[in-house]
């Protein structure tokens, strides 16, 4: 086995292989010893850091199965789920989590207990050139159809498909506009093959023939979405999200625009993007690869940073990263992702700084970690959490 500091090391940075973590796995469920150096090497770090990397039930049922071959005679099942809820926390909150199972119920049923949209519904809805609007579900029909029975796109594995049909012959450049509802994600495949990855809460208006347009190809957002562009030298991309332009030829891109943000964000993955308020084209920043712009609505100002690429779109895995976020960043992070509605009544906690990895989590499961670092309490009430101390 390979120095199991460095390992560690490894794993705290985000920066272990699949290969290592997998030894790093069996080295920490091998003894009892193992689990107490790895945890105390884990509380050597900031309190306000985070580590939560596995899922949990897996990683409760890979840790039982070892635990049960290798146990020696003095320890008992108690000890067994002890030892394997503190791995699961990863910063010794397993003793808590585990004690809490309250909690984690109540939260599971606050996830089936999502927040109505502006229609009444939770779920994926299109609205149509022709004035229609859709529900969009996994279930029922393959295809979707315009008040006139046309059909307009193909559904796919969540999402929806504008690209498989002849719209070649529609060359009205005309308007769909498709709402996200807090809790999910949704995809979407433009006319011109560019694939749009949606965030929960995100609002998109697109063409629903791009070959329609002579010029630019435009887009409007009101939220946060992932853009892996078709790449057309004569007509630029442009995503507009209020009153800035994000204009590329072909390429991969993150833009968080979400109204009750105070900042825009644009991550570029691949390529090359040109960002620029649109009321002032020429002053524009040019991104590279694995830089991000800023834009702060409050004063116009713009700044531009090299960032770890993989914090702006890890919510496409359904995984969670936390890096240098405060309280009241992440709150709103996992109202989004949780359709729920949270009201932090800790004055103090609001400009707390956390760092953090969490993979497809309970919001329970979060917040309980969170409270190990921070200590609060909280309580869930149908699906509004209210933070105290």
């Amino acid at each position: 086995m390979q120095n199991k500091e460095t390992l560690i090391e490894k794993f705290l940075a985000r920066t272990i292989s699949p290969a290592e973590r997998k030894i790093l796995k069996k080295w920490v469920l091998m003894k009892k010893e193992n689990l107490e150096f790895f945890k105390e090497e884990i509380r050597k770090r900031s309190k306000n850091t985070l580590y939560h990397h596995f899922d949990e039930n897996e990683a409760f049922k890979r840790f039982l199965g070892t635990v049960e071959k290798k146990q020696s005679k003095n320890w008992t099942p108690s000890s067994f789920l002890k030892y394997a809820a503190i791995f699961i926390g990863l910063l010794s909150v397993g003793i808590f989590i585990f004690q809490s199972q309250g909690y984690l119920e109540r939260s599971d049923a606050v996830v089936q207990n999502e927040r109505a949209d502006e229609n009444g519904q939770n779920n994926v809805v299109i609205s149509l050139e022709d004035g229609t609007k859709q529900i969009i579900t996994t279930d029922g029909s393959t295809k979707l159809v315009d008040k006139d029975g046309n059909t307009i796109a193909k559904k796919q594995a969540q999402g929806l498909d504008f690209s498989q049909l002849n719209n070649g012959t529609d060359q009205n450049l005309v308007f769909n506009e498709i709402y996200v509802p807090y809790g999910q994600t949704f995809n979407l495949t433009l006319s011109d093959g560019t694939k749009v990855w949606l965030n929960a809460g995100t609002r998109l208006k697109f063409p629903r023939n791009l070959s329609a347009t002579t010029q630019n190809r435009i887009v409007y957002l009101d939220g946060e979405a992932y853009f892996d562009v078709t790449r057309d030298e004569k007509r630029p991309f442009i995503v507009n999200a209020e009153n800035l332009d994000i204009k590329v030829l072909g390429t991969q891109f993150n833009v968080s625009a979400y109204k009750s943000d105070g900042a825009i964000a644009t991550t570029l993955v691949e390529g090359a993007v040109n960002v620029y308020e649109n009321s002032n084209p020429d002053a524009k920043i040019l991104l590279t690869p694995s830089y991000q712009a800023a834009f702060v609505k409050e004063n116009g100002s713009m700044s531009k940073k090299k960032v770890d690429t993989r914090i702006y779109t890890s919510w496409m895995e359904n995984r969670l990263i936390i890096d240098n976020l405060s309280f009241e960043e992440i709150l709103a992070k996992l109202e989004r992702t949780h359709n729920v509605s949270i009201i932090n009544q800790v004055e103090h906690l609001k400009n707390e700084v956390f760092k953090g990895e969490f993979e497809n989590e309970s919001i329970g499961t979060i917040l309980s970690t969170i409270a190990t670092s921070t200590p609060f309490t909280y309580k869930i009430e149908d699906n509004v959490i209210t933070i105290s101390e």
